[in-house]
């Protein structure tokens, strides 16, 4: 079997890394031939992160016109492929014209998003579209999957996952045996800088749990945050010491606003924290809702008093963050490793080139897949 998968960006980029790169020894493994066709590369987040915009455009531009131009040559050459994958879309903000021209050259063609996308601007005509046309979709929560049930015959949710051989517990690690208020505390946040703006939501109470413990907020992203009153250790992300970056935290945290773009989140750094045994304190949002059982492997915090509640007692009680550590490395292992669901993913692909109903697919993975259809006929 052949695909091709036109990715967002390189392996840099974190929706492509998760979303396919790390699918593909799975795939290979499966007898798939997969070919990723970038859009963007390690230059474009280079660009992204230019604070004049003046000359972010200027930069911008003349890049994007290449990678577009590139990605139309490999449209040109690509020839007979069994399925096509596209990450959300071929060309962004442009019409769905070689998305069209695939579907009249009766290519398969699964569309696949793992966010929000139909609700930023210049994307709620085109994703509808995009979603009509297509053999299928492939979405990362049930949220997206509600949206593309509404335009689309076969929907298949494949979560968002983590490879736990590398994403694992440093057992060298002691948790301590007792509470004591002069230990360092590190809460850890991971990100794309455009997110930074939830850190606001926990920000008073870490300012409060300052004067009561040695306690740093360590964020790892491509910029540092602005939050003052909060002892901040920043750390540019490298691909090479992520995994490090979060297995000597205490607590990771994912805050969010209750808004319809963040329930379309995957809730990814939420389960790098889990996979790495620390405990997390996290928006009762969207997804997180799914992967956090309250109390058990975590805790979900919807008001300033719940944040800094969480926060006091994962601080005060290292027992307890040793538990909830434990427990959030299983929801892991069992529900989203890449072990689980490189194999089903692999299965997804097969039944999409297949004159089957999507049904077919949730028989096809086994375990805990969510599908989803309307009664109109296949695709």
């Amino acid at each position: 079997m052949t695909v091709t998968y036109f990715s967002k960006s390189s392996i840099i980029g974190p929706s492509s890394r998760y979303r396919i790169f790390q699918f593909l020894p799975h795939l290979q493994a499966a007898g798939i031939d997969c070919r990723v066709a970038p859009l963007f590369g390690e230059m474009y987040f280079s660009i992204l992160a230019v604070q004049s915009s003046a000359l972010r455009a200027f930069l911008k531009i003349p890049y994007v016109f290449a990678c577009f131009l590139k990605r139309l040559w490999a449209l040109l050459v690509m020839g007979k492929r069994d399925l096509i994958v596209i990450e959300g879309q071929l060309f962004p903000y442009a019409p769905p014209l070689a998305e069209r021209l695939l579907r009249w050259c009766r290519y398969r063609v699964a569309i696949e998003m793992d966010d929000a996308i139909y609700l930023t601007p210049g994307h709620e005509r085109k994703m509808p579209a995009l979603l009509s046309m297509a053999t299928g979709a492939i979405v990362g929560n049930d949220r997206l999957a509600a949206y593309a049930n509404q335009f689309s015959s076969r929907v298949c949710v494949v979560p968002t996952v983590v490879d736990t051989e590398r994403f694992k517990p440093d057992l060298t690690r002691s948790t301590g045996s007792s509470a004591q208020n002069s230990e360092a505390i590190t809460i850890v946040w991971i990100g794309l800088a455009y997110n930074l703006k939830y850190l606001n939501v926990l920000a008073p109470a870490l300012r409060a749990l300052q004067p009561t413990f040695h306690l740093t907020l360590r964020v790892v992203c491509s910029q540092p945050p602005y939050m003052p009153g909060v002892e901040i250790d920043f750390r540019t992300w490298d691909f090479q010491r992520e995994v490090a970056d979060l297995q000597d935290a205490t607590v990771g945290v994912m805050p969010l606003e209750d808004t319809e773009w963040a329930r379309g989140k995957c809730g990814l750094k939420l389960l790098q924290y889990l996979a790495v045994g620390i405990p997390a304190v996290a928006s009762p949002v969207g997804v997180n809702r799914d992967i956090i059982v309250d109390g058990e492997n975590g805790f979900l915090a919807a008001t300033e008093q719940d944040w800094y509640e969480r926060l006091d007692a994962l601080c005060r009680q290292p027992q307890l963050r040793a538990r909830m550590g434990q427990a959030g490395r299983r929801t892991v292992e069992e529900r989203y490793s890449l072990a689980v669901w490189g194999p089903r993913l692999a299965g997804v692909y097969q039944t999409l080139t297949e004159n089957e109903h999507l049904n077919v697919v949730h028989r096809a993975v086994h375990g805990p897949v969510s599908g989803h259809h309307r009664s109109t006929g296949t695709r």
